[in-house]
């Protein structure tokens, strides 16, 4: 939007054009409001009262005046509000000014002097035509429109962190040599390729949506003859094979920026590039010495070590802080006996089904692990099914349906310690790439799981039929009320005989357990974060902070309410137990009292003196990630060779 606001200041109308940027906000305007923000036509820039230039030349006074009378004319003439240059450049660079402008760029800083020394030429027009340089970031731009052009003899043109989503190079400045698109909404290069400057030499497309395969089409010398440095960093393209295939077109190509993209991921990346792409300097930031261009030759040749599969490799090692789950303190009923174990979970993708190379599990015997450990579906994921061989079904669009097939994973369970050993390893072999890339900006989730269960004790048979075979002994003992005395304990004494005879040979049987359901505790999360490895690292180790776990909540004891309720019921025992309770008090000597009263008071004192100072633990768990690649043909070929895989295939 636009507005024009009109006031009036000392007899004079005075006409400000006010920009406001928009959704929709060009080139030119978001310029414009950046040249308003250096304020060129204000103190101390600009032409005012306080700047001498505001004056034309005056002519030259006349030959027969003594020369020092014209200059008292001219001290005469000046005005006291005025201040000479240097003044008002020194207000642009001082500490102490307010003016100072130590946030500014260099340039901003030079262009605010330039209107200090001459104010009249600092305009619109005169800008456009000698800037050779210009940044316009993070102005909301989302199109680029002819009026560019103005800027006749513009060579470097950065429009970064805005929302350009398409950008038609015929409205670029045919003389453009570094063009920064970075952080922008760009998801073709199809209108970018039409009509692009002819000696452009730097092409910046990082962080945007760029991901067919259709787009390699454009990377060719028929668009950019002249093109020394491209950066397709963190997009999403996923053939590595292709892309590659493309920029081998691009004869002047030296800079080469692609980490971020999935295929980034793969072990054989950067070999793949340096050996194929053979006039490359740098990659990634990084000089290619003649040395590396030597251990990656021929790595491109063969096709096992180019083939789409990331391997990664997760392990957990110890677990400290998890709480004492027995409290020495607190005395524990015979029932029900509690069993706790504990495990960690972590979210990631499936292993992919048709890759030659099985998970392996690493930690004790395999049979045992494989069994402990699950796959479960999380929460906020989907069924995800196998990988296809078909290409196609390795392209973007499909893969983005499937970013979210995230699952949970569950290490062995292990009972309480402190650190608990879990020395966990796993091996993922993963297709989907572009689900890998995003797994890996969402992060992981790790959680500190308690599994409880309470067993109870069961009656047998045995002891359910006892009591009732006594019972029948006791009707058929009062039914024959003829027995004599004697002869009961005469019974009596020869059963107690042959249990002791047959005592030896008796066995106890054992107590058997019903266990309940499960019971889960989520004892603490964490969220780490693997931006690193998306920037190059290909390993990751943190221990993971926790938090202070939450101790187990104990059953409340019985409120006041519920207490009177049960004395209610049972006034006339308890009034009988008390009185006789009185009595012996009463007999009792008020010394001994008073000294147990005493020693229990001490004993809570002490026992809240050690709750006082156990200090709570934090929770840790240490988490290492480590993804394959490959920094020699060398370390291919032993790679291959480890996994036994088919006979390798020169290509011809």
């Amino acid at each position: 939007m636009s507005s024009i606001h009109v006031y009036h200041r000392t007899g004079v109308f005075v006409v400000a054009w006010q920009l406001e940027l928009h959704p929709l906000a060009t080139a030119i305007p978001a310029f414009q409001q950046q040249m308003k923000t250096l304020c060129l036509n204000d103190f101390p820039c600009g032409t005012g009262s306080w700047n001498r230039s505001k004056y034309s030349i005056k002519e030259a006074k006349s030959s027969k005046l003594p020369k020092y009378h014209g200059e008292k004319e001219e001290e005469q003439d000046k005005d006291v509000n005025e201040e000479d240059q240097q003044t008002l450049k020194e207000y642009l660079t001082d500490e102490q000014s307010p003016w100072n402008g130590e946030e500014l760029s260099p340039e901003n800083q030079h262009l605010r002097e330039l209107a200090i020394s001459s104010p009249s030429l600092v305009n619109e027009n005169f800008l456009c035509s000698k800037l050779k340089t210009l940044r316009i970031v993070n102005k909301q731009i989302t199109e680029v429109d002819k009026d560019l052009l103005k800027f006749q003899n513009l060579e470097e043109l950065t429009l970064s962190a805005n929302g350009i989503t398409t950008l038609n190079s015929a409205n670029l400045p045919r003389k453009l040599k570094i063009l920064e698109l970075c952080t922008n909404e760009i998801s073709s290069l199809k209108d970018l390729s039409q009509s692009p400057p002819p000696g452009l030499q730097h092409l910046g497309l990082s962080y945007n949506k760029l991901s067919l395969d259709l787009e390699y089409k454009y990377l060719s010398d028929e668009f950019w003859p002249n093109l020394i440095s491209l950066d397709l960093s963190f997009n999403d393209f996923v053939n590595l094979l292709d892309i590659v295939a493309h920029l081998t077109l691009l004869p002047k190509l030296k800079n080469l920026i692609l980490q971020g993209n999935p295929f980034a991921l793969l072990p054989n990346y950067r070999g793949y590039v340096i050996d194929t792409l053979k006039n490359l300097t740098a990659l990634d930031d990084v000089l290619i010495s003649s040395d590396e261009r030597h251990i990656f030759m021929l790595v491109s040749k063969y096709e096992e070590f180019n083939a789409n599969v990331a391997r990664i490799k997760l392990s957990i090692g110890n677990v400290t802080g998890i709480p004492n789950p027995i409290d020495p303190l607190e005395e524990l009923p015979e029932f029900p006996v509690v069993k706790r174990n504990y495990f960690v979970t972590y979210d990631f993708l499936e292993d992919s089904k048709d890759f030659e190379v099985i998970n392996k599990e690493t930690t004790g015997n395999k049979k045992q692990n494989e069994n402990s450990s699950s796959e479960m579906p999380s929460e906020t994921g989907t069924t995800s099914t196998p990988a296809s061989p078909d290409p196609v079904a390795n392209s973007p669009q499909i893969e983005q349906e499937q970013a979210h097939s995230v699952f949970t994973h569950k290490i062995p369970q292990k009972p309480w310690a402190d650190p608990i050993v879990y020395n966990y390893t796993k091996e993922f072999n993963v297709t989907k790439l572009y689900a890998l890339k995003k797994l890996l900006q969402n992060g992981l989730t790790i959680k500190v799981i308690e599994e409880k269960v309470l067993s109870w004790p069961v009656k047998t048979l045995e002891t359910s039929e006892a009591p009732t075979k006594e019972k029948g002994k006791g009707q058929e003992s009062a039914k024959g009320g003829k027995a004599s005395a004697k002869d009961q304990k005469g019974k009596a004494s020869g059963k107690d005989q042959k249990g002791k005879a047959s005592g030896k040979d008796v066995k106890k049987q054992p107590t058997v357990f019903q266990s309940d359901t499960p019971i889960e505790r989520i004892l603490g999360t964490c969220h780490v974060n693997l931006h690193s490895i998306l920037a190059g690292n290909n390993l990751f180790e943190m221990v993971c902070d926790l938090g202070i776990p939450e101790n187990e909540p104990k059953p409340k004891p019985p409120t006041p309410d519920d207490k009177e309720s049960k004395k209610g019921k049972s006034a006339k025992k308890k009034d009988d137990r008390s009185s006789k309770a009185e009595k012996g008090n009463e007999a009792k000597p008020k010394s001994k009292l008073k000294d147990k009263l005493d020693n229990k008071k001490g004993k809570e004192q002490n026992d809240s003196e050690l709750l006082e100072e156990v200090v709570p633990k934090h929770l840790f768990v240490e988490v290492k990630l480590h993804f394959q690649r490959w920094f020699s043909t060398a370390d291919a070929w032993k790679e291959i060779n480890s996994n036994e895989s088919a006979v390798i295939l020169l290509k011809l």
